[in-house]
């Protein structure tokens, strides 16, 4: 709810619903997941992030504003898990299909890989998402120290060298110039326009998302100077 570039972004509303709720609603609809985990701040400011939790009967963690790592170690205590799938809720486009899709590519290649990604320069920003294994977590937790580490919760893990066997969803895409996460004023409209043009449900794939925006064009130029804030950022 701290965002310094746009305030409270994850409850403002299109169609009557707010963005957080079109990404936990499309989150729920994954086929994998077991259990879906907001980890939120103990900042008074998302007090209503924790209710809308408790109204829909989602699961909530509250922790250190800066040391989100902190935040999915709690989380992990709370409801253990061996695999952990990491999207944020800035991203209310995020596509369960897809998401699907990389953690069962994750569970077949379990052998040889303890983090994967979904490549953001093949795919719109805003659909990212991230696989790892516990023991990945444990020990980036546990050892990762820098700050950046603590906010950003995996370069411990994909920065070490070696140490983590890491890979990427591998896919033949190329819509990695689209920027779908909401960071912005002008990723707001665009946001509001498709989810507007369906209607306030959450049912839809990305494809027709993609489809939705190359018919109306001047929709990409909204956001398209945006600047993707970076880690040293």
């Amino acid at each position: 709810m701290t965002s310094t570039r746009l305030p409270g972004k994850i409850l403002k509303t299109v169609c009557g619903r707010t963005l957080l709720d079109y990404h936990v609603s499309r989150l729920l609809r994954s086929q994998t997941i077991g259990q879906v985990v907001v980890a939120t701040t103990i900042n008074s400011s998302d007090d209503p992030v924790e209710q809308y939790c408790q109204t829909k009967d989602i699961a909530c963690v509250r922790g250190s504003e800066g040391d989100v790592l902190s935040r999915y170690a709690q989380a992990v205590e709370q409801y253990p898990a061996d695999i952990i799938v990491r999207v944020t809720s800035d991203c209310p486009l995020i596509d369960p299909d897809l998401v699907d899709q990389v953690i069962r590519y994750f569970l077949k290649h379990r052998d040889q890989f303890d983090y994967i990604n979904l490549d953001s320069g093949l795919y719109p920003r805003g659909l990212d998402v991230e696989v790892f294994s516990f023991a990945a977590l444990e020990k980036a937790h546990t050892e990762g120290q820098e700050p950046h580490q603590r906010e950003h919760v995996t370069p411990y893990i994909y920065r070490s060298g070696s140490e983590f066997r890491c890979g990427t969803f591998p896919s033949q895409e190329k819509s990695g110039h689209h920027r779908w996460c909401v960071d912005e004023p002008a990723d707001f409209e665009l946001i509001s326009n498709i989810l507007s043009a369906f209607n306030g449900k959450d049912d839809f794939s990305w494809q027709e998302c993609l489809a939705l925006v190359d018919k109306n064009p001047d929709w990409f130029l909204l956001n398209s100077s945006v600047h993707q804030k970076t880690l040293t950022e």
